[in-house]
């Protein structure tokens, strides 16, 4: 990532004095790192959150509902100590949700979008110890301590004590609960069934 930007950099330095200097070649850099210590997500249970049938007459007409809370527990196993993290990747975003914490949900057979989840953080583990999840919005060079999982962003783990720095993990535990919100029924078309359909990918990244 870095020498990324320092390429983009220097092109743009040469961009600017095309004149100062000609060049015949140019080089092309192939860099990476092959790791033998595999990390591996998954949930506890299933990874499914499912409401079942909701009656539209226990829905709000004027304002949104919320549905009760769910529980759900991510694990990621690494076979020795590693710094990881996990890009969550919003499958189904909705251009207009401002708020990062919120991801989207499949628009229903009238093209309307019938409502939006977020995912609150109960409490995260490292190796069977509190530890703090953080998040960091600049591909990881930066992070803060987070109590959501921000969509398209990275998550990760530090200490209590520092924030800013991801710590090595063998097992981290992600204890969460889905909050998910109905939009008002006056403002969804109701003469056919609507399907609750959102997705989140976990992608896991190494630091």
């Amino acid at each position: 990532m870095h020498k990324y930007f320092a390429a983009l950099a220097a092109t743009a330095l040469i961009g600017v004095a095309p004149y100062a200097l000609a060049a015949s070649s140019t080089d092309l850099s192939v860099t990476g790192t092959i790791t033998p210590h595999a990390c591996t997500p998954g949930f506890t249970g299933s990874s499914v959150v499912d409401y079942g049938k909701i009656l539209v007459k226990d829905l709000n007409p004027t304002v949104p509902t919320e549905l009760n809370d769910r529980a759900l527990q991510l694990n990621v196993t690494c076979g020795e100590p590693t710094l990881m993290a996990l890009k969550v990747i919003d499958n189904r975003p909705y251009l207009d949700l401002v708020d990062y914490t919120y991801f989207g949900m499949a628009l229903t057979p009238a093209g309307e979008k019938p409502g939006y989840f977020y995912l609150d953080i109960d409490q995260t583990l490292v190796d069977g110890v509190s530890a703090q999840s953080i998040y960091s919005i600049d591909g990881g060079t930066t992070w803060k301590a987070t109590s959501e999982i921000y969509r398209d962003d990275l998550w990760s783990v530090s200490s209590t004590t520092d924030h800013t720095t991801p710590i090595r993990v063998n097992n981290a535990t992600l204890d969460m609960r889905i909050k998910t919100t109905i939009h008002p029924t006056d403002s969804l078309t109701l003469t056919d069934d609507i399907t609750l359909d959102g997705s989140v990918t976990f992608e896991l990244a190494y630091l």
